[in-house]
This record gives C-alpha cells, structure tokens and sequence, in this order.
C-alpha cells in the first residue's frame, strides 16, 4: 500500500498540489498537516502516517522537505520505516530507498536541505541585527481577537487587504496570518 505525506508550513500556504502529486503516485491514504518540517514535535499527522504504515507499504512524499528539514529527523523517520520493512519514496526528486543510489541520494540531499535551512536562518538573523543597529527593527504586533474580527468584517468590505493592514499598522502577511489561524481555530 502507498502512504502519502503532504505538509506546509503554515496555515496560509495551500496543500492541494502535494495531493495531487500524492493521488497522481497512487497513494491510497494521504495524512496531511500545516506545521513547520524543522522539527517531528508536535507533528500528529506524521506521526499518525508512521504509526499507520505495515510491513510492504512504501511511505510518499513528494519532496524530502516535506518529511523533514533536519537530518537526524530524517534518520529517526527512515530508521522508524526500515523497522516496520516500508520503503521510503519521494516523488519530484526520485528517490526510492528499495535502491542503493536512492540510499545515497536520500543522504546527501538531507545535507542540503539542513544546510539550506541554516543558511536561511543566519540570513534572518543577520538581517535583523542590521536591522536593530538601524533601529528599524520591530517586534510583530500582535492582534487580539477582537481585531480579528474586525479586520475580516473589513474583508467583507471593499477595502484590499493591503489597505486594512495599513490601517491596523501591521503587514500584510501577519493579517492573513491572523485570519487564517482565527478561521482554523474555530473549525
């Protein structure tokens, strides 16, 4: 049995690609999340695909960010499945741990993308120290709920995104991101 794993980020980002890609592979079960791949805390839908795969299933996702961001994450995960005998796939990158080259490339590929990830961080602390020193920095302003409400009542009205946003004194993508969490919280 094919198992796919699709995840994003963050609650605005969109999964219906991955499941796609997913459907497309042949996965007959698809478990799906929108939380950050640097760390399997507080994963529950990966953990319920690892606790769901059996022995002949193969486990898919379609990139190997998408399964994780850190190395010895993706060591716990593919040592986790080579216990239970599933094999190990990875769709847009070709990687198949039934072979010995998709062995290799798993491993080097989880280098770069841990390696990506630690640049991506330096750069952001870089840029806010700079920041700092120009005193241009500002902590993200928190909006209570309240101010979401008003701001999606706002939505309803003519005013773009951008505009209520200026309003509020806020970026544009810290009130979707407020929207979004709001939204998903009342589900």
């Amino acid at each position: 049995m094919l198992i796919g794993y699709a995840r994003v980020s963050s609650t605005g980002q969109n999964l219906d690609s991955q499941i796609d890609a997913l459907k497309k592979a042949g996965c007959d079960k698809i478990f799906m999340e929108k939380r950050s791949g640097t760390s399997t805390k507080d994963r529950l839908e990966l953990q319920n695909a690892l606790d769901f795969v059996r022995d002949g299933d193969t486990f898919v996702v379609t990139r190997l960010d998408r399964c994780s961001r850190s190395v010895s994450d993706l060591y716990k995960i593919l040592e986790k499945l080579k216990d239970k005998n599933v094999e190990f796939k990875a769709t847009n990158q070709n990687i198949d741990t039934s072979t010995s080259t998709g062995k290799l490339m798993i491993g080097m590929l989880s280098i770069i993308a841990e390696f990506e990830n630690d640049l991506r961080r330096e750069r952001q602390s870089e840029g806010i120290k700079k920041a700092k020193e120009l005193g241009k920095f500002k902590k993200q302003k928190s909006l209570n709920d309240n101010q979401v409400v008003e701001i999606i009542e706002l939505q309803k009205t003519d005013m773009t995104n951008s505009d209520i946003a200026k309003e509020y004194n806020i970026a544009r993508s810290t009130l979707l991101k407020y929207v979004s969490e709001y939204k998903n919280n009342l589900k």
